[in-house]
This record gives structure tokens, C-alpha cells and sequence, in this order.
């Protein structure tokens, strides 16, 4: 069973690691978009300017690329976060709980309210996608606009990611319910609060 749990946690890094490379395409982008509008700015009437602006490709769409990286970046990194136990809880009050309170209040959770929320979100979420790419839907910020059905289409791809790791955690949850210890995960990176809370407990 524990290798089932880390093998679904090795995917879910490997899908966050994927996605973390958005940081970097999305910070190249808007330092060339800043980059182009700075240098435009002096050179705006003479051959310079002109030239800035014919190689400035992202003059009409930054703003929509900028949302675009960050919501593809956000959505897809979630079952990577959730594997490491990095989504926002109540932890003033979770972490004083015993274990199989943990366990049971988590478990309860994920049947009730994770599973019908991820599940409602591929539905919906492929259904909106595929209507877009049924009309090649478009950004309204902008003539030029880029086009919105990669975006939408990464809905249910997030959520599906989720709801994969979903088991892990569901697992996980229903093992601390029944033995009071919870099963180990993988970890690779940790938030200065939950080190600083672990060790204000010793």
C-alpha cells in the first residue's frame, strides 16, 4: 500500500515540477514585455521605435499571457501541493487533535466534500472546455486577443490531477482513523510555518 501512496506522489511532483517551468517562461515574458516598453519609450517617433515596436511580439497580448501563465501555474501545481500537505487548513485547531480525530475529520472531508467538489470540477470543467474549442473561443481584452480553449481545457486536466492524488490523501486519511499514526509521504520541500510549528511542539 505504501508504494502505491508514493508512486501517487511521485506523479503528482513530477506534474508540479512540469509546471513550475511556467515560472520561468512567464518571468522571461513579462521582463521582455517591460524590457520592449522601456526602450520604445525614448525611440517612440524615430526608426528605432519603429523597430522596437515590429519586434515587440507581445505588445497586444502580455497582460492576457501574464494571467494565462500564472492560472495554468496555480491549477496544475495543486495535486503537488496537496501532496506534500501544503493546502490551507485550520491548523490552530488541527494540530492539537489526536491523530485518528485527524484522520477521521480528514477522511470525512475528502468523501464529502473533496470528491464531489473535484469530480463537479472535471465535469463541468471538460464540458466548458469543449464548448470553447467547439466556438475557438477568445480573450475579449483585445483585438488580438490569444485564444481562451488551452486555458479552459487545463480545468479538468487540474482537477483530474487531483482527484488522483485524492486517493492517496483518502488512503492516508482512513489509515490514521484506524492505527493513529500517519502513513509517511514524500516530502522535498517544507513552509518555514509547519517547520517552525513542529518545532515549537518539542
Amino acid at each position: 500500500m505504501q508504494r502505491l501512496l508514493f508512486s501517487i506522489d511521485r506523479f503528482s511532483a513530477w506534474s508540479g515540477k512540469a509546471a513550475a517551468w511556467l515560472v520561468l517562461a512567464s518571468t522571461l515574458l513579462i521582463s521582455y514585455d517591460v524590457l520592449m516598453r522601456y526602450l520604445s519609450k525614448p525611440f517612440a517617433t524615430g526608426w528605432f521605435g519603429e523597430l522596437i515596436r515590429n519586434i515587440w511580439f507581445t505588445y497586444n497580448f502580455s497582460y492576457d499571457m501574464s494571467y494565462y501563465l500564472y492560472a495554468t501555474l496555480f491549477m496544475l501545481g495543486g495535486a503537488y501541493a496537496l501532496s506534500r500537505a501544503q493546502h490551507v487548513r485550520g491548523d490552530i485547531f488541527y494540530r492539537s487533535w489526536p491523530v485518528r480525530v485527524q484522520g477521521g475529520v480528514d477522511f470525512a472531508l475528502m468523501l464529502l466534500a473533496f470528491y464531489p467538489g473535484i469530480l463537479a470540477m472535471v465535469s463541468v470543467g471538460a464540458q466548458w472546455a469543449g464548448l470553447s474549442w467547439s466556438i475557438h473561443e477568445r480573450s475579449p481584452t483585445g483585438v488580438s486577443g490569444p485564444p481562451l480553449y488551452p486555458l479552459k481545457t487545463v480545468i479538468p486536466l487540474a482537477a483530474g490531477l487531483m482527484a488522483v492524488q485524492g486517493v492517496a490523501e483518502t488512503i492516508r486519511a482512513f489509515q490514521a482513523l484506524r492505527t493513529g499514526v500517519w502513513p509517511p509521504r514524500l516530502a522535498d520541500v517544507e513552509e518555514t510555518e509547519t517547520i517552525l510549528a513542529r518545532q515549537s511542539e518539542v
